[in-house]
């Protein structure tokens, strides 16, 4: 069995976003998983919470962050 990949702190915020609107975190919508669609306002909160060296610690990518999807990747 293979280890649990571990969420980057963007995508931790995607999905609290998701669960407090009700949304499903993982469904497809427009192609990817449901917690792409909310990227935009994680970035705004992470961005005026961290300073940018924090920033690029911590979001994979940043300013244009990676965002993960298993369905997309050979290696998830």
């Amino acid at each position: 069995m293979a280890a649990r990949r571990e969420k980057p702190p963007l995508e931790l915020a995607c999905r609290a976003l998701c669960q407090l609107r009700r949304q499903p975190e993982d469904t497809r919508w427009r192609g990817a998983p449901m917690w792409h669609s909310v990227v935009h306002e994680a970035m705004v909160v992470l961005e005026a919470a961290l300073t940018k060296e924090e920033l690029a610690r911590v979001v994979p990518g940043y300013p244009f962050p990676d965002l993960y999807d298993h369905k997309q990747r050979a290696d998830g």
